[in-house]
């Protein structure tokens, strides 16, 4: 039998992660990942995208949560009598995030799509508005448990069993989002909320029941040009869950790479916070048709004053997948 010190943090995260489930997944770079948060904001922009993320959370006490995303954006109807400008988007995005290897898996995958109203004759302000629908897997896998003297004959000896995941192998989400976005050549801005309505399974041995939720998040979003093609890059969040409601906000310093055709990149030097839980150093790196991030969470909570020392790496990359027409400003956001 293993040791029950050696046991024991591994129940603890394994606890915290199904408790953090939610609809969306958990991110320190959602800034450059809008697409997964909001169903108003794919299929926009000056070419159709693709973005992935992966995150590696808690890696210091073994490899108890990872996060994969990836996602796929496409124009509807853009032709040369509207200039290049569509009207109407769609997205697909799948998420995976495995807990101990497996033990506990939620795979999901959505499909969106929005439609955008112009505000101005230029179009470079406008409000999307968008739904997606969600198909989402989470089971548990038994044979994978190493705690044996708490698992006998297909029962966890435990109030709060995982076990009756597995009576609610599927759930549907809904989803709803509204996105106000403003483009010009010195500043972009970005400004929305999106709603995410689920039915759940209960971690609640004793009901064996479904729950409903919803799931609330709001953005803001903004980078201006200033001091000879550097920017400053501002973001907030807001997200309440069904268990936990914090915001997260932070900025970043955009510093101007040339290169041989005088076109201009970007390096990104910024830090976030997420409210009672951990500050965020940002690298980023807009080059070309890529944006590159890399985040580290630096937990401030109790789980640092428990000796544990969880190390939670970030890593998002996402291409354009066309060639770029406009004047406006190239940001991380857009």
């Amino acid at each position: 039998m293993r040791s029950p010190f050696k046991i024991l943090p591994l129940l603890l995260i394994l606890i915290y992660s199904v408790n953090s489930q939610a609809q969306t997944p958990f991110s320190s770079q959602n800034f450059t990942a809008t697409n997964f948060f909001n169903p108003a904001a794919v299929g926009f922009g000056v070419n159709n995208q693709f973005q992935s993320f992966y995150r590696n959370q808690f890696a210091g006490v073994g490899e108890p949560y990872k996060t994969i995303g990836l996602g796929v954006d496409f124009s509807l109807f853009k032709t040369e009598n509207n200039e290049g400008n569509n009207n109407f988007g769609m997205g697909i995005q799948g998420v995976s995030e495995q807990v101990l290897n497996g033990v506990l898996q939620t795979n999901s995958i959505t499909m969106s799509i929005a439609n955008r109203i112009f505000l101005n004759e230029n179009k470079t302000s406008y409000i999307a508005l968008g739904i997606s629908s969600s198909f989402i897997t989470r089971t548990v896998n038994a044979e994978q448990l190493t705690f044996g003297d708490q698992y006998y004959s297909g029962r966890l000896f435990n109030a709060s069993s995982l076990e009756s995941i597995n009576k609610y192998p599927t759930k549907y989400s809904t989803n709803a989002g509204v996105l106000y976005s403003y483009v010009s050549p010195a500043s972009f801005f970005q400004l929305g909320g999106s709603t995410f309505y689920i039915n759940r399974s209960s971690n609640t041995q004793a009901y064996e029941k479904g729950n409903q939720s919803i799931q609330l998040l709001g953005l803001m979003n903004y980078e201006h040009v200033f001091l000879e093609n550097k920017t400053i890059l501002v973001h907030a969040d807001y997200q309440n869950r069904l268990e936990t409601e914090f915001f997260f906000v932070g900025a970043a310093v955009g510093l101007p790479l040339y290169t041989a055709n005088e076109k201009i990149n970007r390096l990104y030097l910024g830090c976030f916070y997420r409210t009672n839980d951990a500050v965020v150093p940002y690298l980023g790196l807009l080059y070309n048709k890529y944006k590159i991030g890399l985040s580290y969470d630096m937990y401030q909570n109790n789980m640092t004053s428990a000796n544990l020392r969880p190390q939670t790496f970030e890593f998002t990359l996402s291409t354009y997948l066309g060639k770029r027409v406009t004047e406006n400003l190239k940001s991380l956001f857009n």
